[in-house]
């Protein structure tokens, strides 16, 4: 039987499977990492972080990259405008020791890094987007990366722009692409089209990733099944369902898929705060697990009810009482 997921490798970085917790601003604190980790991801990557905060970082960045030992692999995803800032950023990121890739993002559609020209906007300003890898490919030895979307429209000129960024970036050397099913103009509406990242797929040397859309375990196998994609960036899919990783390798395993139990979510949604609370402190954690909180809901008893006390949540006491009404 030929599995979908399988080892792969970005650069000098081995993985033991496909399978990526993608990042996301406001999720992909240490808990997520680590519970999608313990479900069977191989890698997960940091919420982003500016080049300028690598260099200058605030309280709130030096918490971010305050890295427990036991939180690898992990990549490190950055952004900005600036060839010099971001090669010094990338420089930076290698001399920290505790980072093992170093993601690029050019695809946040947010209408404020538009406006900076970051993210998404790098799109229609491919040459500075190939300075800017360049600037960090010679600046760092770490497995670099860049996070695409297919355009940042839909138009033909959108989409040749976006090519000639990717076909430098594999001559440049860098290590991987991921390539995001929308456009930047589509913000997160619509449907994910991932041909074109099959197409990227058959035409580029680096390996390809893709994301958009992966919700559930029979998607991942689906977008995994032909068409040359390595392998898969889950993002919302696994936020309040981390088990989404465990359950795409049992189907890949032809394994029954265990439904989670409500004793398990309960020990997840408690592991989930407590690492949060280690590495935030408890106020933001539970503004955090108050977020959270509505997608661990997805599919229990009084679903509705459950997000509405969710949202109420002031401290841990109140967490444990939602918890014990909804979820045990």
């Amino acid at each position: 039987m030929n599995r979908l997921i399988r080892p792969v490798s970005i650069g000098t970085l081995a993985l033991k499977n496909n399978l990526v917790m993608a990042p996301m601003a406001g999720y992909t604190q240490r808990g997520l990492r680590m519970l999608a980790r313990q479900q069977g991801a191989a890698m997960a990557v940091t919420e982003m972080i500016s080049a300028y905060e690598i260099l200058r970082p605030s309280r709130k960045t030096r918490r971010m990259i305050r890295i427990a030992q036991d939180d690898h692999p992990l990549g490190v995803q950055v952004f900005g405008a600036d060839p010099l800032m971001m090669a010094d950023a990338a420089a930076r990121i290698e001399q920290m020791g505790c980072f093992d890739l170093i993601d690029v993002n050019m695809a946040c559609p947010v209408r404020k890094m538009i406006a900076k020209g970051n993210g998404g906007a790098m799109l229609r300003t491919p040459d500075l987007g190939l300075e800017i890898l360049a600037g960090m490919r010679r600046a760092t030895r770490l497995p670099l990366t860049v996070k695409v979307r297919r355009g940042y429209d839909a138009s033909a000129a959108g989409r040749e722009q976006v090519e000639r960024l990717l076909a430098g970036a594999d001559e440049l050397g860098v290590d991987a692409a991921t390539i995001h099913g929308r456009t930047v103009d589509q913000l997160y509406h619509g449907q994910a089209d991932w041909s074109f990242a099959v197409e990227m797929a058959g035409r580029l040397r680096m390996p390809v990733f893709g994301s958009g859309d992966l919700l559930d375990a029979p998607s991942i196998l689906d977008r995994l099944r032909g068409g040359g994609i390595v392998g898969v960036a889950v993002a919302r899919g696994a936020v309040g369902h981390p088990w989404i990783f465990r359950e795409a390798m049992a189907l890949d395993a032809g394994l029954p898929v265990e439904p989670v139990s409500p004793a398990e979510r309960v020990e997840c949604m408690w592991q989930h705060y407590e690492m949060l609370r280690d590495e935030l402190g408890d106020y933001s954690a539970i503004r955090i697990m108050r977020r959270f909180g509505m997608f661990y809901s997805k599919g229990i008893d009084r679903a509705r009810e459950s997000r509405m006390a969710m949202g109420k949540v002031a401290s841990r006491d109140d967490l444990a009482e939602v918890i014990k009404e909804y979820f045990e």
